[in-house]
């Protein structure tokens, strides 16, 4: 069952970034689904590169050059800690906020979105619920997701719609975007 599971989220996951990427690439953002996972760390007050690289689970050396493209775009800049020179904090300007706050829900063309909203209500509040029973199970989960607001702590019940069901599910999972 393990074995299904982790197939069944592998092919969510993939899906899901293909969906970003095409979004983001058609509405000609100029960034990428692993340049938008920054912006969306950034966006939540995560400004360590070690912090988002645990996150993302994506090598710090690959998050670098993420981090130096977004910077050339003037979309993030690297700030200065005062009690630690080693430490550049990541900020996120006020373009990268412009910029993500534009596609920080998923469209709703996804065929993510679109195979939640062809599905009962109920049933998505239930796989909801199931999810977050699942991840709340798994050894370390509280340090791979960042909950995306206080939304995500409710209880399902509160019958979230079908972009913010995808938006929470994902949030709870392992992102590698």
């Amino acid at each position: 069952m393990a074995d299904q599971v982790r197939a069944l989220c592998s092919v969510i996951t993939k899906i899901a970034r293909a969906d970003l990427e095409s979004h983001l690439k058609r509405h000609h953002s100029g960034i990428g689904s692993i340049e938008h996972g920054v912006l969306r760390h950034l966006s939540r007050g995560v400004t360590s590169m070690a912090e988002i690289s645990r996150l993302m689970g994506i090598a710090p050396s690959t998050l670098v050059y993420v981090v130096d493209g977004l910077t050339k775009k003037k979309l993030v800049r690297r700030g200065k800690d005062s009690k630690d020179r080693r430490r550049e904090p990541l900020l996120l300007e006020k373009k990268g906020a412009g910029l993500f706050a534009r596609f920080a829900r998923m469209d709703a063309r996804s065929s993510l979105v679109k195979s939640l909203e062809s599905m009962a209500e109920s049933r998505r509040r239930q796989l909801l619920a199931l999810l977050h029973e699942l991840v709340q199970g798994l050894k370390d989960s509280e340090r791979l997701y960042l909950p995306p607001d206080t939304e995500a702590r409710k209880a399902p019940s509160a019958a979230p719609s079908a972009a913010q069901t995808v938006l929470t599910a994902k949030a709870r999972r392992p992102r590698h975007d």
